[in-house]
């Protein structure tokens, strides 16, 4: 499809073949300097829109950070729909385009079962909700800036440090409930309360004894209740995503990165809280967390496994869920110029440094080319005309009176030599009738005359084209050392940056086998260009050879005359 004038590049983000179909999907798209040019965007992610894959139907995003300078973004887009285990469902993303309205909806961006959304990338204060609830924490004590995994994230110190959430009429669990945070623990927990909700009716807990993620519904007296196993272990020092889903009548499911790993049945007549929200130490410090935390989400329904996996897949460190299409240039969305697009925005310093060499080789040559191209075939044309001129007298002395239009010719540089010699040998009339001194010496001095000559045309004529043996031999060369060399620069930067994701390398690596095309380019013209001089200057010294047999029989059958 045609890009529309105003934008000036879009990218197609594609599924990654997850199982399920799911509808109103918060997707997180991440950008860095090997998916996405920042260079040509605005500062702030104004000119960003995503298009479903009708390349009508707009799309509702948030930007929750972008920094231009450290090359990274994180938006998050409500996708419509997702359908089962395919990866050709696609969405557009278009920017470039300076006068484009902001086109963020931080409210619109998430699904109207999910009531709370923190992305806890704040620096200070307490934490904000991004959904449309507005459902803003009113306490937070902990630690805050600190690296997550999406982003940054905050670290619960123990007792007293959590997030507390005001009860508002949202975050009504009557008709179930899901919690869903990135956690990551460094040290077992003694029975650290994860998230806890309370009221004169009920409380719900998710804790963490140990190392194993348990979950707890009880009412007020304790008379009913239900808890999990504590067979969910949390593997410490790495970030694993726990979910606990629940109902009245349904089930209390514990999930850790998108896996079921335990669940019980709730009674029907089990109410579920409806206090306010204690993320971490809920209980003046009897129940402290000792970790660290990124997006939390709360949900007013039991999320599906298949979600809860999609969830997983999309926000985890590897992001399987999203394969990053090709970015594709204005003008149509023609193949050749997004390529190249692409290519130019990625090539590195020293990739720059081999083509500005090469260019220089092509231009180079280029002039040798057609400076001895025209040079040749005039010469071959008025070679000709000498030759006719030449060819119609039968004295050779004589001919030198119409050499002044042919002076530059090989052909004419050739006869005056021999005529000169001829002169200085020569006695009888001024104007050359004669030759009457003429000896087998002097023939064979003018013959030596034409010959060295001849070698001398033969020079003339090769002048210069070693520019383009260089151009053919050279080009592929250094444009095999900029591949190898770029190649190398990749992957070295792929290493110290600990990410093997191909859309991260492939546009270095593209970028580096640029200049091994580059020197393909040098060198196939030049080696056409080549070929097509040695022809022609093959053919004009035939001409010179032919022209002092020639002018040596002349020579000889006018001295026999005269004699």
């Amino acid at each position: 499809m045609a890009i529309p004038a105003q934008d000036q590049f879009r990218h197609d983000f594609h599924g990654g073949g997850r199982q399920g179909k799911y509808n109103d999907l918060t997707v997180l798209i991440r950008l860095h300097s090997g998916n996405f040019a920042f260079t040509s965007a605005r500062d702030d992610g104004g000119d960003i829109r995503f298009v479903d894959a009708d390349d009508v139907t707009l799309l509702k995003h948030h930007i929750e950070k972008i920094d231009v300078l450290d090359e990274i973004a994180l938006i998050w887009v409500k996708v419509p729909r997702i359908g089962g285990a395919t990866d050709q469902g696609f969405i557009w993303m278009y920017y470039g385009n300076e006068e484009a309205v902001g086109g963020q909806d931080p409210g619109g961006s998430f699904a109207a079962d999910q009531v709370v959304a923190y992305h806890l990338g704040e620096m200070e204060g307490p934490p904000k909700d991004a959904t449309v609830n507005n459902n803003h924490a009113v306490v937070f004590t902990g630690g805050q800036g600190l690296p997550g995994v999406i982003g940054n994230g905050i670290t619960l110190n123990g007792a007293g440090d959590h997030i507390e959430t005001a009860s508002s009429p949202s975050l009504s669990f009557s008709a179930g409930f899901s919690f869903s945070a990135w956690v990551r623990i460094n040290q077992g927990q003694t029975d650290a309360w994860l998230f806890a909700r309370q009221d004169d009716k009920a409380a719900l807990r998710v804790g963490i004894d140990g190392t194993r993620v348990y979950a707890t519904v009880t009412n007020a007296d304790e008379s009913e209740s239900a808890t999990t196993d504590t067979s969910s272990d949390l593997p410490t020092g790495s970030w694993h995503l726990v979910t606990v889903t629940g109902a009245s009548g349904g089930n209390l499911t514990i999930f850790i990165d998108g896996m079921q790993m335990t669940w019980i049945a709730l009674p029907t007549t089990l109410p579920l809280p409806e206090g306010d929200l204690m993320i971490g130490d809920a209980d003046a410090g009897g129940h402290g967390v000792f970790g660290d935390l990124d997006e939390v989400g709360i949900y007013t329904r039991p999320l599906s496994a298949d979600r809860i996996r999609a969830i997983f897949a999309n926000q985890g460190p590897e992001g399987k869920m999203i394969a990053y299409g090709i970015e594709e240039m204005g003008g149509g969305g023609g193949m050749p110029a997004f390529y190249l697009g692409t290519i130019l925005r990625n090539v590195t310093l020293d990739g720059l440094i081999v083509i500005g060499l090469l260019m220089v080789l092509s231009i180079v040559s280029w002039m040798v080319f057609i400076g001895k191209a025209g040079f040749l075939l005039r010469a071959d044309r008025e070679n000709r005309q000498f030759m006719t001129a030449f060819q119609a007298c039968d004295n050779p002395v004589v001919t030198s009176v119409e050499t002044d239009r042919f002076a530059n010719l090989g052909l004419c540089r050739l006869y005056r030599a021999g005529y000169a010699v001829i002169r200085n040998g020569m006695l009888g009339d001024a104007d050359g009738a004669t030759l009457p001194m003429a000896s087998p010496q002097m023939l064979k001095a003018m013959k030596n005359e034409l010959e060295k000559n001849y070698i001398d045309e033969t020079k003339r004529l090769n002048s210069n084209l070693t520019v383009l043996t260089l151009a053919i031999s050279g080009g592929p060369f250094l444009g095999l050392l900029g591949t190898v060399w770029g190649v190398m620069n990749t992957f070295a930067a792929m290493a110290e940056a600990g990410e093997a994701n191909i859309m991260a390398i492939a546009p270095g690596v593209a970028s580096a086998l640029s200049t091994t095309v580059v020197g393909l380019i040098v060198a196939i013209p030049a080696l056409f260009a080549y070929n097509f001089l040695t022809t022609r200057i093959k053919d004009i010294t035939v001409d010179l050879a032919v022209f002092i047999d020639d002018f040596s029989m002349k020579a000889e059958n006018q001295a026999g005359e005269t004699a």
